[in-house]
């Protein structure tokens, strides 16, 4: 009997310290609500700035967005305003955006993201040239809507990168929307400084499926706080004001010829085609795969 009876308070002791780890894992990916900025730059040259405001909501969080970025002959903004569910899953976003260049007399786009009443689809209704459109894609878990340059995108996809699903995936905002598996690779810490303060610095490398893999490398802190996010193919970089990474490794180049795996494409859909940056483009992308739905599964939960 006292044999039993240590063994069923050891039992106790296992579930209680197993239920603590998975609160601690869960507290580790609660989004950081508050207000961030952050510096665009290409070779240590400012080009513009972005910045977003997370607040608490019920069920979830609303995070709020904008950005705008300048060349010589070539402009760029954005306004963001997502919600995601207690998970950090997409529930909606209203996306505009705006480019104006030498090849271009301007244009402007309206990119408008729900779930669908089943939770299970994402429908989409873009505004752009002029033209109305809608579209529709399956809704999975650990999808992030990635507008070019975009730290609130970046900051989910940290907490992405913190959960370590064995599947995410990545909506680009581009012409009728492109639905695209990601891979998250976790990389070592490395060590920065944040306004004069050392901070540890998690490092994440994910790949985007894609004719030509567009690698994004996240650095960020142990709460899932963006420090900065590398678009090394561009020489793009969206680092958080004050933030310095100390002992950088080499840029990750794209995987070419290795996507990361996902859905085979869909039956009669073609990927568009045009190469040039527009808002809601990761610069340099050329989309050459859609995903198609996979029976059975259901999307995330729908607050």
């Amino acid at each position: 009997m006292a044999s039993m009876l240590r063994l069923f308070r050891f039992q106790l002791a296992a579930a209680a310290l197993l239920a603590g780890s998975f609160h601690f894992a869960a507290a580790q990916t609660a989004l950081p609500v508050g207000n961030a900025h952050y510096l665009i730059t290409q070779n240590d040259k400012s080009l513009g700035e972005a910045q977003y405001a997370i607040v608490a909501v019920n069920g979830g969080n609303t995070l709020t967005s904008s950005g705008h970025m300048s060349l010589k002959s070539f402009s760029y903004s954005f306004n963001s305003t997502a919600t995601v569910d207690g998970e950090g899953n997409l529930v909606r976003d209203q996306l505009t955006g705006s480019v104006h260049g030498a090849k271009t007399s301007g244009k402007d786009i309206q990119f408008n993201t729900a779930s669908d009443p089943t939770g299970r689809s994402f429908t989409m209704d873009i505004a752009a040239d002029g033209k109305q459109s809608t579209n529709s894609v399956d809704r999975h878990q650990n999808t992030v809507l990635t507008p070019d340059l975009d730290p609130a995108a970046y900051t989910l996809m940290t907490h992405v990168a913190l959960r370590q699903p064995p599947t995410a995936w990545v909506l680009i905002p581009k012409e009728n929307g492109i639905l695209v598996p990601a891979q998250y690779t976790p990389a070592a810490d490395l060590n920065g400084t944040l306004d004069g303060r050392n901070v540890l610095v998690k490092h994440s490398i994910v790949a985007l499926s894609d004719q030509n893999s567009l690698v994004i490398e996240l650095f960020y802190t142990q709460s899932g706080l963006l420090l900065k996010a590398d678009l090394n193919a561009q020489n793009l970089h969206v680092a958080h004001d004050g933030f310095k990474l100390l002992n950088r490794p080499k840029p990750v180049a794209p995987p070419a010829g290795e996507p990361p795996q996902g859905d085979q494409s869909q039956p009669g859909q073609q990927a568009p085609q045009e190469r040039g940056m527009q808002p809601g483009m990761q610069p340099g992308m050329q989309p050459g795969m859609q995903p198609g739905a996979q029976p059975g599964q259901s999307g995330p939960s729908q607050p």
